[in-house]
């Protein structure tokens, strides 16, 4: 028992380093804090990034790890990033790399890295009650803690459908599962056909690379909706909107369309105003029922993610370039079957319709987290209401029943989006984080 942990934070990404760093804040000795993640603290999928083509898709004065110092990064930025192609009309976007190096050196001020103590393993279970957990790791260890924060951010993508390789040792890199990373486009030959699968900010990073290396061959992007996120405008909050009161979800709507000028979405008034909105937007979430979560979500979901993940100027710019030359064609519906042979692959999509090419990128999102999934297993935590990861309260207690939580068990990080609603920017994670420290503390 004297072996036990204090307190164990699972993860290595952002999430985890701001947790770490505000609990260092709120006077948590370094000593009493344990960090399980085999990657670089502050890191992660996100920012763990060898890529100088993958950019942050926000400006520099928007990032806030400090509430009390909103403005921390965009100084840091000035001083520490030497990064030409940074500005643009809407403020500067830096390179995730660049980011991810900002909260490594944060972690490093706030203590002597040497006194956390950090688990190069990843946690596979967790088992017991409160102020009384078991972390059982992939290196067959299993260590005890009083207190345990999830904070393992987003878990990288998988293929969504039925993969088939031939021959697996020839065709490996005609398949990138995860782009996160940035090198997935590195054996690219410049007349490859290129396939994208899906629409998103991944694609479009892929797309600013390709465009870095004059790719020249054709580009295929597979989605649902021919339609990628606009460019960020130079936005500014300028009002707080009055929300109606006994919302529903068709009210909800209805507010939102009301509000929103008939200008271009890619206009800094129309985004100004979208902005606006989110201010009060997760404080509505909570408001509503489990059923009203999910039918909010499946009328909303898909164009909430369209709208709410903006792009850097800079990749749409590389869009357009690419675009101009008929090298990017969008291919609706989704795929089915993915099949590999020797130095070629081949989609297969629902409507019928096949894609041939060189190389496919997985740039589908975040997959489902497997120690999550444990957890709900293990009736240890419960679903939240849209099914996509664990239940927590408002204060990131862990729900492991409808109203139950545990005290010693909680969850930061996008992953409690499902429950408290618009937890995705790097921001609202960081407040998260802030708040919890706080209560831990005290």
């Amino acid at each position: 028992m004297s072996n036990i942990k204090e307190l164990v934070i699972i993860g290595d990404g952002f999430a985890a380093a701001v947790m770490v760093v505000h609990l260092l804040r709120r006077g948590i000795a370094p000593t009493a804090i344990t960090v399980i993640g085999s990657g670089a603290l502050g890191k992660g999928n996100a920012y763990g990034c060898d890529n100088p083509h993958f950019r942050l898709n926000i400006r520099e004065s928007l990032p806030t790890i400090f509430s009390n110092d909103p403005l921390h990064f965009a100084r840091w930025a000035k001083e520490n990033i030497n990064d030409l192609d940074a500005k643009t009309d809407a403020g500067y976007f830096y390179r995730r790399q660049d980011f991810g190096r900002y909260v490594s050196e944060l972690v490093a001020s706030k203590s002597k890295s040497s006194h956390i103590e950090q688990i190069k393993a990843k946690v596979l279970s967790l088992n017991g009650v409160d102020h009384s957990w078991s972390l059982a790791l992939d290196n067959q260890s299993v260590i005890s803690a009083r207190k345990v924060i999830i904070a393992t951010g987003n878990p990288p993508p998988t293929w969504p459908c039925l993969v088939t390789n031939s021959k697996p040792d020839s065709s490996a890199s005609c398949l990138v599962e995860n782009p996160w990373a940035g090198h997935g486009l590195d054996v690219a030959k410049t007349q490859d056909h290129i396939i994208l699968l899906g629409g998103g900010l991944t694609a479009l990073d892929a797309i600013n690379n390709l465009g870095e290396r004059k790719h020249l061959g054709p580009i295929y992007v597979i989605s649902p909706r021919a339609i990628f996120p606009p460019a960020q405008a130079n936005w500014e909050r300028k009002v707080q909107p009055i929300w109606p009161q006994n919302l529903t979800p068709a009210k909800f709507i209805r507010f939102m369309r009301d509000y929103l000028p008939s200008t271009s979405t890619t206009s800094s008034e129309w985004q100004s105003a979208w902005e606006e909105l989110r201010i009060n937007i997760s404080m509505i979430w909570q408001q509503f029922s489990v059923r009203q979560k999910r039918t909010l979500f499946k009328r909303l979901g898909w164009l909430w993610s369209l709208y709410r993940f903006r792009a850097s100027p800079q990749t749409i710019a590389a869009y357009e370039k690419l675009r101009s030359k008929n090298q990017i064609q969008f291919v609706l519906g989704r795929a089915t079957e993915i099949q590999c042979s020797e130095f070629r692959v081949k989609v297969l999509l629902g409507n019928g319709i096949e894609v041939e090419g060189d190389r496919i990128i997985n740039c589908t999102g975040v997959a489902s987290d497997p120690l999550l999934n444990q957890l709900i297993e293990d009736r240890l935590a419960i679903r939240d209401p849209l099914g996509h990861a664990i239940a927590v309260d408002e204060s990131c207690r862990v729900c492991h029943l409808p109203s139950d939580r545990w005290s010693s068990l909680w969850m930061i990080g996008p992953a409690t989006m499902g429950s408290l609603g618009d937890v995705v920017a790097a921001s609202a994670i960081a407040k998260q984080a802030e708040q919890l420290a706080g209560q831990i503390a005290e």
